[in-house]
């Protein structure tokens, strides 16, 4: 079954992290008080560094930090004190303001070469997760102007990846950093809920365009094969328009 999808609209990217940063207490209170654990999956990009601000400064004692753990949907094969670093950015927004929180995060090490840091990622979530079917609590995206997410690129390889969680990919030729790491669809869409952050005028264009594809855009797009196990919602701002 499809998780169904919903598109929000907010005022500017500021609403649109608030709106996201309340998602993410919500679910982690309920997965706490349920399992007693609640999982994150992070991402790169200018807008979720908006929203680890705000979580870092105004959700330290909404959300249970001291029993969330934290992932990477993919990483840029750089050292984790890098400018293009996934982790770098999550840890100078978010990590490094709650105490503990290091402990608890799990990330790629984009240092190493790109198969052995995904054959390593790959043996941590197989020992954090019983299966690809079930994964994280919670899953942030964003969607490239090409409608890559993750690192996962039209024509790459890796979009057929249905075995690994984890697997070695490369950024078209335009990346300052080619060599990546990603977590693959199954892993992917194992979560439970999945939160598309897109905010900024240079997106119109993509979201116009996968509108424009119609029936045909999952085959083109690989943002459109994203498919959690209970809710998929569309974050935008006003900036970025729509996808209907």
């Amino acid at each position: 079954m499809t998780a169904p999808s919903e598109t929000l609209t907010y005022a500017d990217v500021a609403a649109l992290s608030r709106a996201a940063a309340d998602m993410i207490a919500t679910s982690a209170q309920a997965a706490v008080a349920a399992r007693g654990r609640f999982t994150l999956c992070l991402s790169g990009g200018s807008t979720p560094r908006t929203l680890y601000q705000l979580l870092a400064a105004d959700y330290q004692t909404r959300i249970p930090w001291a029993e969330t753990s934290l992932y990477f949907g993919d990483e840029r094969c750089v050292p984790p004190d890098h400018p293009d670093s996934n982790y770098a950015m999550a840890r100078a927004a978010l990590i490094s303001h709650i105490p503990g929180l290091g402990s608890r995060t799990y990330r790629i090490e984009g240092e190493r070469a790109p198969a052995d840091a995904a054959v390593r990622y790959e043996i941590l979530l197989r020992g954090e997760f019983d299966a690809p079917s079930e994964t994280f609590d919670i899953l942030l995206l964003g969607i490239g102007t090409d409608g890559h997410t993750a690192s996962l690129f039209p024509g790459s390889p890796a979009l057929a990846e249905r075995r690994h969680w984890a697997v070695a990919t490369e950024a078209p030729p335009t990346a300052a950093t080619r060599a990546r790491v990603t977590l693959t669809y199954p892993m992917l869409n194992g979560a439970d809920t999945a939160l598309i952050l897109c905010a900024g005028a240079d997106k119109r264009d993509i979201l116009g365009k996968i509108h424009a594809a119609g029936a045909d855009a999952a085959a083109r797009y690989p943002i459109m094969l994203i498919a959690p196990r209970e809710r998929l919602r569309w974050l935008l701002d006003n900036a970025a328009g729509s996808i209907g």
